[in-house]
């Protein structure tokens, strides 16, 4: 799928778009005036449709972005990711939870790649790569009513999660790691302390994830504030703090950038969900 197609990079991407479409409202979608309200666009998410599916080997995207959790069961072959999540070959009987608001790029398929996705109920905000056990029935099941796929494979984790091997664990898979448990950490101390040159840091972080170090923690940063905006009701300002922005200001730029909208939409939007369940 090419970038016109629907691919998000990131919501600057978007603004390109618009540029080329004039039937778009500028004031409405543009990602740049920080003065607009922001009204919710769903529409440049990638969005899943549950059941199983045979990818061709070809299969390969960028750095896109899903809203909505989502859970993919490998029933044969493989395929390798880089996201939140870290860099992953998920074979046969893994299954790779997409947590609520997650970007990530697939790199490769195999042949004869077979995959189930199900719509997953995200209330922890954290993906994972996990052994499944009862693979074969979870298809089987969805094979009539993906609904009743999605809470066998709620219940099977939930009685016993299995890390999957196929995570890498390299320097550049370390570092995000450590950035998601601190996004207060410093990238240059932490090259020192591991013995590695910041520039050789930035570089070779790039070339795994697509995107500087620096830029990823910033994006992780945002997403871990947008989390607490859109399910509770914290002041946006100690909100900011506390996630590690320089202020509440700092923090919108940064969650209209990987989201479309400032925080106060994505609060209003949440409460009117609230309201209509």
């Amino acid at each position: 799928m090419t970038q016109d197609q629907g691919t998000v990079l990131n919501v600057f991407d978007k603004a390109a778009r618009i540029e080329r479409d004039s039937s778009l409202p500028r004031s409405r979608y543009s990602p740049y005036d920080l003065s607009v309200p922001g009204l919710i666009d769903e529409r440049y998410f990638r969005r899943i449709t549950p059941g199983i599916e045979t990818v061709a080997s070809s299969h390969s995207l960028p750095r896109h972005r899903h809203l909505s959790a989502y859970a993919t069961v490998v029933l044969a072959g493989s395929l390798e990711e880089a996201g939140y999540a870290g860099r992953i070959r998920a074979t046969a009987g893994d299954v790779l939870i997409h947590a609520t608001l997650d970007c990530h790029a697939n790199r490769l398929a195999s042949a004869g790649l077979k995959l189930l996705r199900l719509e997953w109920h995200d209330l922890s905000g954290a993906g994972g790569l996990y052994r499944l056990d009862d693979v074969d029935e979870v298809a089987r099941i969805a094979e009539k009513d993906v609904m009743e796929a999605s809470l066998l494979l709620e219940s099977s984790l939930q009685r016993q999660r299995i890390p999957s091997p196929g995570r890498k664990n390299d320097w550049p898979d370390l570092l995000l790691g450590d950035m998601a448990a601190d996004s207060a950490m410093q990238i240059g101390e932490w090259a020192e302390a591991n013995g590695l040159a910041r520039e050789t840091v930035s570089r070779g972080f790039a070339a795994a994830y697509g995107i500087p170090p620096s830029v990823l923690r910033a994006e992780l940063r945002a997403r871990a504030a947008w989390l607490r905006v859109t399910r509770g009701s914290e002041c946006l300002c100690q909100i900011a703090a506390e996630t590690g922005f320089a202020d509440q200001a700092h923090m919108t730029r940064w969650i209209r950038r990987i989201s479309g909208a400032p925080p106060a939409a994505w609060r209003r939007n949440a409460c009117v969900r609230k309201a209509n369940c």
